[in-house]
């Protein structure tokens, strides 16, 4: 099976362009011979019997191939229409046979069809191509992300710049009434299909016009073309990019070459032809918003916040407003973004806004509550600063504390940080793995809940089994599981009643998360050396969240109170594999308004072999959480063995087991 990427002519940062073959080539679409396809065929091409080949493959904006697409064939002169649906391999094939007599174009319209996707419209002339090749269908996603611009508020802002044009922009006097034509179909009767024979011959017959050929190009998307629309914006982008170009090029093949690379999450692309773009037009207001949206996307939220405050001083829309808000959210500027986010509703109901406007709205209340929440921390130790205290609570600052300070006896110190970024990458594609390979199981889970005084003697205990099921989340994409867990049959030991103020632990599945390549930025990492533990050499790495940048927390949970949490601790990474071996947590700062001064957990790793699957898994087998909670100290010890897989068949709905609890990552809740 064939995975293509669709891409647009490559443009990278820092004004340095670097182009490559035309759009078709840099698909890597392959060429066929007869062997391939069986004798007297070709793909996509004309024979010389006067039969014509026309052979696709419908792919993703990804690249992923699409099988089951509903495909009609439509000639547009001579040949009956056809229907098919692609095969495993996202393909499908059929020959017109017989116009040997045959002398003008022939042209097929392709329309496919598939649930979850826009429909794609493309037309087709098969004496386009010199060679055979496999023509690419791209359908887009029926729901576009919400997080880019949309199609329309694009062509909101270009078709206006692009409705006259003259011979400085290289259209000529014989051509204006075509284009004029081509213009009332798609911008004022909104028919980009009926428009497309008008603009084509506008384009043969005026070569040099990049704007005619960025027109064209919307026309193409906005019909459901979109690898004729790539194929058009990448023509322009090379006028545009032409030295010694007559007509100036067209800065608006630069701004869509960028945002169809944003929509194809390329922000990186992105970013380059828009400032190629803002090169051509320092005062473009969706030039400067689209560049911020590439570098947030780039996690670059210092440049982000940059280039979006410049576009709202150039007059661009509110979008350019609400991207600034998470910029500064991401920044650590919390009250910025809520004054910024108060501008952008101007005096509206956030209830009454649009979900992903809803949810910025939501990231600053939250973003507020943290801030208040450390700040909180922050008073309570100074004013406790001088007293004497019930007990002290260790603080020890994991990124900057000693090895002594951290109770690491026989490290060897790390002589530089040159290596943490390898360690993090090769330790972060494991825990990729360990997500994307794990299915749903369920796990024995023996939990030991002591209650301490304050000499850590064991006041009481009660001991319990559950089976513990971890599911795989509903979208795939997003790393994590839902947990749960169940009674085994009755009780083991002394039954816990919650009465008695024991506190029971979960989430820690899903507790190397951090080490996710997707969550890396959301902490701080300091490479402390090497030591070796239970008879390995580890690398051993500090680490510790950032609040506002975290999308990862926990939680603690007191009757009617809860409190976000967030980590700082150590990980102990096996020099010769990668794998995490241990996992030590502890809380980045106490947090008074829950009353909770200490949190810390250790996970120990065991290697867990599942049937059907070649690798085992790194999966928790003994944990220690110690909690301060309100002047009572907690500690419980989970053990878990007997690992099955768990599967439910595709058309089931999976539902809270009778009886079950559902717990979330890294949370803990007093009974």
């Amino acid at each position: 099976m064939c995975r293509m990427r669709p891409a647009l002519r490559a443009f990278f940062l820092g004004f340095t362009f670097c182009l490559s073959a035309g759009l078709l080539t840099a698909q890597g679409l392959p060429e066929f011979n007869q062997e391939t396809i069986g004798t007297n065929q070709q793909l996509g091409y004309q024979t010389t019997s006067g039969s014509y080949v026309v052979a696709g493959r419908v792919m993703t904006i990804e690249g992923d191939v699409i099988p089951g697409a509903e495909v009609q064939v439509s000639p547009v002169v001579g040949g009956n229409y056809r229907f098919f649906k692609t095969d495993a391999s996202g393909e499908i094939q059929t020959v017109y046979s017989g116009m040997v007599g045959f002398t003008g174009q022939f042209r097929v319209w392709l329309t496919v069809r598939k649930k979850g996707f826009q429909t794609a419209h493309e037309l087709i002339n098969l004496s386009d191509f010199p060679k055979p090749v496999l023509l690419p269908i791209t359908l887009r996603p029926e729901h576009p992300d919400a997080d880019l611009l949309s199609q329309q508020e694009l062509l909101s802002d270009l078709l206006p710049r692009l409705k006259s044009l003259g011979p400085s922009d290289g259209l000529s006097a014989k051509s204006q009434k075509k284009y004029a034509k081509g213009v009332r179909e798609f911008v004022d009767k909104d028919r980009p299909d009926r428009a497309l024979d008008d603009f084509l011959d506008v384009v043969n017959r005026n070569p040099e016009c990049a704007k005619c050929l960025t027109l064209l190009a919307l026309a193409d998307l906005d019909s459901g073309n979109w690898d004729s629309g790539t194929r058009r914006v990448d023509s322009a982008v090379t006028l545009t990019t032409k030295e010694k170009n007559k007509t100036g090029g067209s800065p608006e093949a630069m701004v869509l070459a960028g945002v169809m690379e944003s929509w194809m999450h390329h922000p990186k692309e992105a970013a380059g032809f828009l400032a190629y773009a803002y090169h051509l037009e320092p005062q473009n207001g969706l030039v400067l918003q689209e560049l911020g949206r590439a570098y947030l996307q780039l996690h670059e939220y210092d440049l982000a916040d940059a280039w979006l405050e410049k576009s709202i001083a150039a007059g661009g829309g509110p979008e350019a407003r609400l991207l600034r808000v998470r910029a500064l959210l991401k920044e650590d500027k919390v009250d910025g973004a809520d004054a910024e986010m108060n501008v952008y509703l101007h005096g509206r109901n956030v209830k009454k806004m649009p979900l992903d406007v809803r949810m910025v709205w939501a990231d600053v209340q939250s973003g507020k509550r943290v801030e208040a929440l450390y700040a909180e921390s922050n008073n309570a130790k100074r004013e406790k600063k001088g007293r004497k205290r019930r007990r002290a609570v260790a603080s020890v600052d994991y990124l900057h504390a000693s090895a002594a300070q951290l109770h690491l006896k026989g490290l060897h110190p790390a002589e530089s940080q040159d290596g943490l970024k390898d360690i993090l990458a090769a330790a972060g594609k494991n825990v990729a793995a360990l997500y994307h390979d794990f299915q749903s199981s369920t796990s024995l889970e023996k939990v030991r809940q002591e209650q301490l005084d304050r000499h850590g003697k064991v006041l009481n205990e009660t001991l319990e089994k559950f089976r513990y099921l971890c599911l795989m989340p509903a979208d795939p994409a997003v790393p994590g599981f839902t947990e749960y867990r169940k009674d085994v049959n009755s009780i083991w030991g002394v039954r816990h009643n919650s009465k008695q103020g024991y506190m029971l632990t979960s989430g820690f599945v899903s507790a190397a998360l951090i080490f996710d390549p997707a969550y890396q930025l959301e902490s701080q990492f300091r490479f402390l050396g090497q030591q070796r533990i239970d008879g390995q050499e580890t690398y051993v790495i500090a680490f510790a969240q950032i609040p506002m940048k975290a999308e990862l927390s926990g939680s603690f949970s007191v009757g009617n109170r809860s409190a976000p949490t967030f980590q700082q601790g150590l990980a102990w990474i096996g020099t010769g594999n990668y794998q995490i071996i241990r996992l030590r947590t502890d809380l980045l700062k106490p947090l008074p308004g829950v009353d909770l001064r200490e949190e810390t957990t250790q996970i120990d790793y065991q290697h867990v072999q599942f049937k059907k699957l070649e690798q085992p898994l790194l999966l928790p087998k003994d944990v220690t959480v110690t909690v301060d909670w309100h002047g009572k100290t907690f500690r419980n010890e989970h053990q878990y063995s007997d690992f099955k897989r768990f599967s439910v068949r595709a058309s089931q709905r999976i539902r809270k087991p009778t009886g079950a609890k559902k717990i979330t990552a890294a949370q803990s809740r007093h009974g």
